[in-house]
Formats: structure tokens, sequence, C-alpha cells
């Protein structure tokens, strides 16, 4: 008989017992995307309070909201691909034109689509333009050079191709592919070469001198763009005279009179990378931006960073663009020229547009001056952007003149933004998790309708959302509230709404997103908040 001592347990052959542990679920924070559009970040280097999808959203100090519809303004009677759009603004006169290959459009107060608008200048050859304003004692011009046709000058109310710019060479007019304005005088390029000419101080035509760069530019090329430029040098502003070729070689001059090589002299020759197109720069405060294929380039940056010894990285790296490196460089890669830069002063929003392609195909980007953070938008396919009277224009293939952030539709079909935060690890890297509930804060003047969901290890997709969300016709904004309807009490003012809903993904890194789709007459105004994400931990991936 075997003997139970009190208190044992009899051994067995089943080897020890162990009771499993309960797995745990924990709340991960999402902040709101005031970091806006970010795809560079690797798998280490996830910055909470970013986005990995930030599509139809517009980036903002806090954060971001969605974008307005678009609507046809106009409709060019060629029918053709709108190639650039420029305004004319003197005074009170505040005029916006678009130009297709062959013509170039008023579309200030265009005709109603289907309605066409006449052009008022046709038989043109090219449509690539640039564009600068000229005040003189004669009045306030409009410069026009696309380097196919002779230079055209508005004046406000008329175009002509007078006065006429003759040249000591076998140049002509409509060899001058761009032009600006350096302390009253104007300078141009030419077409293919390495030759600048410029006019006498406040000329608006007349004897163009030559002014030869092929000596200063090394790597060869032509000229491709040029601008003015105010540097602080310790003494005060500096004007610098600035030339850049499309290889990506930038000569600065310094000085007022181009004759004297005593008064204009040469203060330097720098790199950057290939420029994508001659409207491809813009002032921003006291910089200028200009777009290569390394990215958005500071010309303040220009000075300070060796670019021969470091092959480009170093500028790469302080490119205002660097969070979206990857997107821009694929669809630099995919065109190479033809961007166009507009600023948005009164939203403090730049757009980047550049031709439609098949690698990188419905997409403009835009970014937050004011907090450098990027955003996309779809379903706009715009070929260039111009302002007018505060508001948002923009051409397009087809030939139209829309203006853009207008109702709640893109011209009566529904559009989807969609936001989708960083991929972060739960726990450590390595460690599973599954994703079962999320919660999202929204701040909007009307309820919207939202579908939140889930992505694990970097997968991007959306979900399909057909629940369309429309704004509040009552609302009291001025041109959108109705009048005699509206109130005028701030009864549209901004409120927390806030969603909970069952989500589904597994994986070692974990994001949150949201779908809001958006219809009606109305723009939305929706801005994105913080989410939390319950999440369960798991074991570690082999």
């Amino acid at each position: 008989m075997t003997r139970v001592l009190p208190g044992r347990l009899p051994l067995t052959n089943r080897g020890q017992a162990s009771i499993g542990r309960s797995q745990t679920s924990q709340a991960v924070t999402f902040p709101a995307p005031k970091g806006g559009l970010v795809t560079t970040a690797d798998m280490a280097s996830q910055v909470p309070g970013s986005a990995s999808v930030l599509s139809n959203f517009l980036p903002t100090l806090t954060g971001c909201t969605i974008r307005g519809g678009s609507q046809r303004a106009g409709l060019a009677a060629d029918g053709s691909a709108i190639r650039s759009a420029f305004k004319y603004k003197y005074g009170s006169t505040e005029k916006l034109f678009m130009a297709t290959a062959s013509a170039i459009y008023n579309m200030t107060a265009p005709a109603a689509p289907p309605a066409t608008t006449a052009a008022e200048v046709s038989g043109l050859n090219g449509g690539d333009w640039c564009a600068f304003q000229h005040t003189t004692a004669g009045g306030s011009f409009l410069v026009c050079l696309n380097g196919a046709d002779p230079r055209r000058i508005y004046d406000g109310s008329s175009w002509a191709t007078t006065p006429a710019i003759s040249f000591s060479d076998a140049t002509t007019m409509a060899q001058l592919n761009y032009g600006w304005l350096f302390k009253n005088r104007e300078f141009f390029l030419k077409n293919a070469t390495l030759d600048a000419y410029y006019l006498p101080v406040n000329a608006i035509g007349g004897a163009a001198s030559l002014f030869p760069l092929g000596g200063v530019m090394k790597k060869g090329g032509s000229l491709l763009t040029g601008f003015s430029w105010s540097l602080e040098s310790g003494d005060g502003l500096s004007d610098l005279c600035v030339f850049v070729s499309t290889e990506g070689e930038i000569a600065v001059y310094a000085g007022s009179d181009p004759s004297s090589a005593s008064d204009f002299a040469l203060k330097g020759v720098y790199q950057i990378g290939k420029p994508l197109g001659k409207n491809a720069w813009i002032r921003v405060g006291g910089d200028v931006l200009i777009a290569t294929t390394d990215g958005l380039t500071p010309m303040s940056q220009v000075f300070q960073r060796d670019f021969h010894q470091r092959e480009g990285q170093a500028l790469a790296q302080v490119s205002v663009s660097r969070p979206i490196e990857d997107d821009w460089r694929q669809a630099a890669n995919a065109t190479g020229s033809g961007w166009t830069l507009k600023p948005w002063v009164e939203q403090n929003l730049v757009f980047v547009a550049f031709p439609d392609n098949s690698v990188v195909s419905d997409k403009t980007f835009v970014m937050n001056v004011l907090t450098g953070r990027w955003s996309t938008i779809s379903n706009w396919r715009a070929n260039c952007f111009e302002t007018l009277q505060g508001g948002l224009f923009f051409g397009s293939l087809d030939g139209y003149c829309w203006q853009g952030d207008s109702g709640g539709t893109d011209d009566g079909l529904s559009f989807t933004a969609t936001y989708l935060s960083q991929f972060m690890p739960v726990g450590q890297f390595g460690q599973r998790a599954a994703a079962s509930l999320a919660h999202m804060n929204f701040r909007a003047k009307t309820k919207p309708r939202v579908q939140l969901f889930a992505r694990a290890d970097f997968d991007r997709t959306a979900p399909p959302f057909d629940r369309v969300t429309e704004g509040n016709t009552a609302s009291p904004e001025w041109d959108v509230g109705l009048w005699d309807v509206a109130r005028w009490d701030g009864v549209s003012e901004r409120l927390r709404y806030d969603f909970r809903q069952n989500v589904r993904a597994a994986g070692d890194m974990l994001a949150v997103g949201c779908v809001i789709t958006s219809g009606g007459a109305v723009k939305l105004d929706i801005a994105v908040d913080l989410a939390t994400m319950q999440v369960s931990a798991g074991e570690g991936s082999a």
C-alpha cells in the first residue's frame, strides 16, 4: 500500500501542470495628424501624429480638414488641354487667364459650361506660358512668353505684341521662353541656349542686350528659369539676380547694370537637382522654393550646403518635401518637366501640379506653408492652378476651367477623403497584435458619416464607403448660407463628434484610419482629431 502524506499530491508521469496567461488588451493612442503626410519614415522612425495616407484632406495647423469640391466654371472654345494659367492684377482690376496650345482665354467671368468661352488671343503655337507684371509710369503690363510665339502684353484691357523687342543678333521674340523683373529691368531667356537678354530700366520694349552665360554654366544644357531674390547679407537685404539651367546650375549675380562687369558681379555658381519646370518655383516668406528631382529646395539652403561632396544628399535632407520624398521622386522620375507651383495665399497652401502620367496618375501635392506639412488631392487632374479674388481655380486636360475647394461634390459627383495614421508597434518590434475596436474624434459643423478601419504591416488600402455626408445649407457662412434662411448667430460652430466602430487587423504594426464621402451642395467642414484603438498583443513573431 502506498502511503500518501498529508498536504501532498501523488507524483505522476504527465509533467508539470501550468495555467495559461490570459491575453491582455490595451488602448493605443494616435494623435491628430498635424504632422501631415509622411511617406519616407522607416519602421523604426514612425512619427506619431503623422499620416501614411492623407488624400483629399488639406493640412492645417492642428491636423487636417476635408477639402471642398470642384465645379466647372468655364470651357475653352477649342476644347483642348489647359496648359497654363496666370492673372493680371492692378488696382481694383483682377483678371484670370488660361491658355491652351493655340489660344489664351479670359476666364474671369466665363460662360457657364456647356457653353464655351471664345479666345481673346488665337492662332498661337504653344501654351506653356510664363507671366510677370511690370508697372511703369505708362501703366501696369502683364508680360507673357512661351518660346513659340512673339511676346504678348496685356495692359488691363487688350492684348498686343508691341512694343517690339529688337536684337543685335538673329534672335526673335518668339524664341523668348521665360522672363522676369529685376530692379525694374526685364530679363529674358532664349530657347535651348545659355543666352539671356535684358532691356533698359523701366522699358517695356526696344533694343535688348545680350547677357551670355555659356562660360558660367559648366554643365551645359540651357537656361530654364530665373528670378530676383533678396538675401540677408549682414548689412541689410541684398537683391540678387538668379539664373537657373536645365542641369540644376544656379548662377547668382548682384548689382544693377548688366553691361558693367564691375557693377553686375557674379557671386557664385551653385548646384541643385534638375529643375522640374520653368514655372516650378515659388516665393514663400523671404525664401524661394525650387521644385527639383531632389525635392522642393529652398534657395536659402543652397549657399550653405555642398552638393558635390555629398552627391546631393545634403540638399535632399533639407528639402521642404522631405516628408514625401519617395512619392516626390516617383513623380519626378515619371515626368521630369512641366511641373507648376502655385500658392493660395488666403489659405496658406501651395499646390504642386505635374503632367498626368501612367505611373503617378491623378495626384496633386499640397503643402501648408506655415507648417511645411503635406497631403495629396485626387479626382481633380489639374494641369495648373491660379487664384482669383481669394478663390482657387485650375485648368484640366479637357479644356475646362474649374473652381476648386467649392461646394461638396466634384461636378455633382461625390468624392472620398481618406486618412490613415502611421503604423506603430503595439509592444516591442516583432510582437504581433490584433485590433478590435477604433475610437476617433472629429470637429465638424455637420455630424459626418464615417467609416473607421484598421490596417496592419503597411497595407495602405482603404475600404469602400458610399454613405454620403452632406453639409448644412442653413450654415451662416458667406456664399454658403441661404439668404433669409441662414442664421448669423454662430449656429454652425464646429462641434466635437466621436465614433466607435469594430475594426479588424492583425500584424506586427498597426494603423487606424477613416473614410468620409462628401456630397451635397455645401462644402463640408470636418477636421480629424485624435484616435484610439483597442489592441490585443500576442506572441512575438519569428
